[in-house]
C-alpha cells in the first residue's frame, strides 16, 4: 500500500509541473527548479521521520545528504547562466572551462581595407533592417534551400554577446566581450578576417542573460561612422574605416541615472536627421539625443527611462515620430525636439523587449510576455491636433520575451514562449501555436515569407499562412543557444552567438 502522504505530495507537484507545461507558461522552468527539489526534501523528510525507532539514525542520514548535495553545489557543480529563454539553468563541473578566447590587436593603426564587395552582397546598416521595422526586401534568392543549398562562405570564433552584425560597403560589424575588454569588431565580408577591432575596458557579466554587449552597431553610410552602444551606456563613435573614435557619451549619465537596465544595454542607436537618438537608462530621461558629429547633447526627453527595445522612426496618424518602448509604458515623440506626443501606460516589473510593429497607418502592435497583456494601440490626430492613443484590444498572446512579432496584412506571427504562432489582429485571438524554434528571432522578408533564427542555432525559412505552419527550408547553421537576431544583406546572410559566427550566400534566383 502506499503512504499517503507520498503520493498526495507526488500528485500534488506532478499535477502542478503538468499544468505549468502544458500551458508552456513562462514560469515553467523555475516551477521545476522549485517544485522538484522541495519534492525531494520533503520526501526525504516524511522518510526520516515517518518511522518510529529510528528516526534519529535516518534524520542523521537526512542532515548528511543535505550537507553532501550543497557541498557539491558548492564546490563541484558551477551554474553557468541560463540554458535558454525560459531561465532553465545550466550547470557544468567546476572544472570545465570554456576556451577564452585571445585580446584582439586590430587598431585603426592597423586597420586592412576589405576585400571587394562580392557579388549579391547589399547594405544593411542597422538592427532589424534598414528601417529597423523587421521588414527586408522581398527574396531575390531561392527559397528551397534543400534544392538550392547555401553556400558556407566562412565560420569564425567570436567572444561572447547578444549582438547582432551590421553590413556596410564590404564590413560586417559586431560587438563581444573578451575578457575584460568590450569590443567593436569590424570583418571582411568576403573572408570573415579581422579589418579592425575597437576596445574599451569594461565588461558585463548577468548570471541569467551572460556575459557580453547586447547592442547591435549603426552605421552612418554617408558619414562613414559607426555609433555603437556598450553593455553598460557608452555610447560610441566610430571612424567606418578604421575603428578610430570620434566621439563617446556616457548615456546613463546624460540621461540623469547611474542604473544600467538589470539585463544590460540592449537598444540599438537611432539615425533621426543630424543626431542620433538612443534610450536612457533603468529610469530617468526616456530618450537622449546627441549631435552625430560631436555628441553634445542636443535634447533629451520624457521621464520613464528607457527598456530593451530600440527607438524606431515610423509615421502614425500622418506624423512622423520617434517611437520608445519603456520601462513601464510606450511614447511617441517628436524627432526635432524630443516632445512627448503621447503615451500609452504599460505597467510591468518584468523587462519590455519587443519592438513596435506597423499595422495600419494608425495601429501598432506591441508585445511581452511575464504574465503581461500585449496590444494592438491606436493613435488618432484630435480636432486640435494632438495624437491620443488608445488599446484596441488586450490579450495574453502572443508571449514574446525576446522577439518582436511580424505583421502580414490581417494576422501576425510571432514566438509564443517559444513556439511560432498566428494571432488575428482584428480581435486578438490566437489560431494556429506550433512549430518549436524556441526564444529565438524573426524578421519579415517580402510580403509572404518570415526568417526564423531559431534558439538552437538552425535558420528557417517560414511562409506566411493563417491557417497552418508552413516551414519551407530549414539551414544548420549554429549548434548552441542563439538569442542575437540574423542579419541578412542581400544574398548575405550572417548569423553569430556568443561562440562563433557564420555567413552564408544563398543562392541567387
Amino acid at each position: 500500500m502506499i503512504p499517503k502522504f507520498p503520493l498526495f505530495l507526488t500528485l500534488l507537484f506532478g499535477g502542478l509541473l503538468a499544468w505549468l507545461w502544458a500551458t508552456d507558461h513562462v514560469f515553467r522552468s523555475g516551477g521545476l527548479m522549485i517544485l522538484i527539489p522541495l519534492w525531494l526534501l520533503l520526501f526525504s523528510l516524511w522518510w526520516a521521520l515517518h518511522l518510529r525507532g529510528v528516526r534519529l539514525k535516518r534524520l542523521g542520514l537526512f542532515i548528511l545528504g543535505v550537507i553532501a548535495v550543497m557541498a557539491a553545489f558548492k564546490f563541484l557543480i558551477r551554474y553557468d547562466g541560463s540554458a535558454d529563454g525560459s531561465a532553465f539553468p545550466s550547470l557544468a563541473w567546476r572544472w570545465q572551462q570554456q576556451e577564452a578566447l585571445p585580446k584582439l590587436h586590430g587598431g585603426a593603426d592597423a586597420a586592412a581595407v576589405p576585400s571587394a564587395i562580392p557579388t549579391g552582397v547589399a547594405d544593411m546598416p542597422r538592427f532589424l533592417g534598414t528601417k529597423g521595422d523587421g521588414v527586408l526586401p522581398e527574396p531575390d534568392w531561392q527559397t528551397d534551400w534543400k534544392a538550392h543549398p547555401p553556400r558556407e562562405v566562412w565560420r569564425i570564433k567570436v567572444g561572447d554577446g547578444w549582438a547582432g552584425f551590421a553590413v556596410a560597403g564590404g564590413r560586417a560589424l559586431t560587438q563581444e566581450q573578451r575578457g575584460t575588454e568590450e569590443y567593436v569588431t569590424c570583418y571582411d565580408i568576403a573572408t570573415g578576417k579581422l579589418l579592425w577591432a575597437h576596445a574599451d575596458v569594461t565588461r558585463f557579466d548577468e548570471p541569467m542573460g551572460g556575459i557580453g554587449p547586447r547592442s547591435t552597431p549603426t552605421v552612418d553610410l554617408a558619414q562613414n561612422m559607426v555609433f555603437t552602444m556598450g553593455s553598460k551606456g557608452l555610447l560610441n563613435c566610430l571612424d567606418l574605416a578604421n575603428g578610430k573614435v570620434r566621439w563617446s557619451k556616457d548615456i546613463l549619465k546624460e540621461s540623469g541615472t547611474t542604473k544600467s537596465p538589470e539585463w544590460g544595454k540592449s537598444a540599438a542607436p537611432l539615425i533621426v536627421g543630424n543626431n542620433i537618438v538612443c534610450s536612457g537608462g533603468d529610469n530617468g530621461a526616456t530618450l537622449i539625443a546627441c549631435r552625430l558629429t560631436d555628441g553634445q547633447l542636443v535634447w533629451k526627453a520624457g521621464e520613464d527611462g528607457g527598456s530593451y527595445s530600440s527607438p524606431v522612426l515610423m509615421s502614425l496618424a500622418g506624423r512622423e515620430q520617434i517611437l520608445s518602448v519603456n520601462s513601464n509604458s510606450v511614447t511617441g515623440h517628436d524627432p526635432d525636439t524630443g516632445t512627448v506626443l503621447w503615451k500609452f501606460d504599460w505597467p510591468g516589473m518584468f523587462p519590455k523587449v519587443c519592438q513596435p510593429v506597423q499595422v495600419t497607418p494608425e495601429r501598432i502592435l506591441i508585445t511581452t510576455s511575464y504574465g503581461l497583456k500585449s496590444h494592438l494601440l491606436e493613435i488618432k490626430a484630435g480636432a486640435d491636433g494632438k495624437l491620443a492613443v488608445s488599446s484596441v484590444w488586450a490579450a495574453s498572446a502572443p508571449r514574446t520575451k525576446f522577439s518582436s512579432a511580424s505583421v502580414f496584412g490581417t494576422h501576425g506571427y510571432a514566438l509564443d514562449e517559444g513556439t511560432l504562432c498566428c494571432v488575428d489582429l482584428a480581435t486578438g485571438e490566437r489560431g494556429w501555436r506550433e512549430g518549436r524554434y524556441g526564444f529565438g528571432q524573426q524578421m519579415r522578408v517580402g510580403d509572404h515569407w518570415m526568417l526564423v533564427q531559431a534558439e538552437k542555432g538552425f535558420v528557417a525559412l517560414v511562409k506566411a499562412n493563417p491557417e497552418k505552419l508552413e516551414e519551407v527550408s530549414r539551414l544548420e547553421a549554429l549548434h548552441a543557444k542563439t538569442w542575437n537576431p540574423p542579419t541578412l544583406a542581400g544574398r548575405w546572410l550572417l548569423v553569430r552567438n556568443d561562440r562563433e559566427a557564420v555567413c552564408f550566400e544563398l543562392p541567387a534566383k
